[in-house]
């Protein structure tokens, strides 16, 4: 096992004890064994047998991912850049003919709302309030928990294809047999595992709205291979599983538990993923 970890990560998500971030878990479990584990809180170099990368923006700056080169070991040290943009395969241009359902969102991950923030802090971008409708093409975050859907490419408004923050996807959802929609759930580290999955009535799926829940125990090999394509040793990949098609639609590297997710999440299964640490240095 090591001796010390550096948590590489910004100042703007720094606070990871006590947090929802699965990472505040495994740094428990971590500690109880007496690994010293210290967050840089920007692009700081502290000395550690192995760094963790876990800046919570959908780019990562090109500074941190060169300090965790500096390290001999570097977890998620090739993941920069996460935005929808980067990792659909479902993604609809204007014109484009297909029939089907569409979906809007942000190219950046949560609704732009990370970014969104951090522009805001440094006067690059104004408050967005929720009473205040703007224009399609000036809107920089989305409510991550009812992304819009339309009934066909056709409907989407002219802002949206104008605006490089949002992106069309096709809307490819799962369902189960009394209608609700499923969202699956796929958390990794290393070699470990976990599939969840959870169910709602509505069309956008998180676990703070599903009405039912569950785990899964065989991972589609399309996960393993995306995953490995994209260089994530750790995270959460979102999907669904259509007529035997699995559609990957979100990438997270710094994944979160709600309350309903951390019901499905054991202390055995953390104790598990945290013993894998000693796996990176072996």
């Amino acid at each position: 096992m090591p001796k010390t970890i550096a948590i590489i990560t910004n100042e703007f998500c720094d606070e990871i004890l006590g947090s929802r971030y699965y990472l505040a878990k495994l740094m428990e479990v971590w500690q109880q064994q007496g690994i010293q584990v210290q967050v840089t809180a920007g692009p700081h170099y502290i000395p550690a047998d192995i760094a963790f990368v876990h800046v919570d923006t959908t780019v990562v700056d090109t500074e941190y991912l060169d300090l965790a080169s500096r390290y001999p070991v570097a977890i998620n040290g090739g993941v920069k850049d996460i935005s929808k943009s980067v990792i659909s395969k479902n993604l609809l241009k204007r014109g484009d003919s297909y029939a089907g359902k569409v979906i809007v969102k942000t190219d950046a991950n949560y609704g732009g709302v990370i970014e969104h923030g951090i522009s805001l802090y440094a006067g690059k971008s104004i408050s967005e309030s929720r009473d205040v409708e703007r224009p399609w093409r000036k809107r920089e975050t989305l409510d991550s928990y009812n992304y819009p859907i339309f009934n066909s490419i056709q409907y989407v408004p002219n802002g949206v294809w104008k605006n490089k923050k949002l992106i069309v996807e096709k809307f490819l959802p799962e369902r189960t047999e009394n209608g609700d929609y499923l969202h699956r759930c796929y958390l990794f580290f290393g070699e470990q595992e976990s599939l969840t999955w959870f169910a709602a009535p509505v069309p956008v799926v998180k676990g703070s709205t599903s009405t039912s829940r569950g785990v899964s125990d065989q991972v589609p090999e399309v996960l393993r291979e995306a995953r490995n394509a994209a260089g994530f040793d750790y995270g959460r990949f979102d999907y669904t599983q259509v007529d035997g098609e699995v559609h990957l639609f979100d990438m997270n590297k710094t994944p979160a538990l709600g309350d309903m997710s951390q019901t499905l999440v054991s202390d055995q299964m953390t104790r598990r993923f945290a013993d894998e640490i000693a796996r990176f240095l072996s």
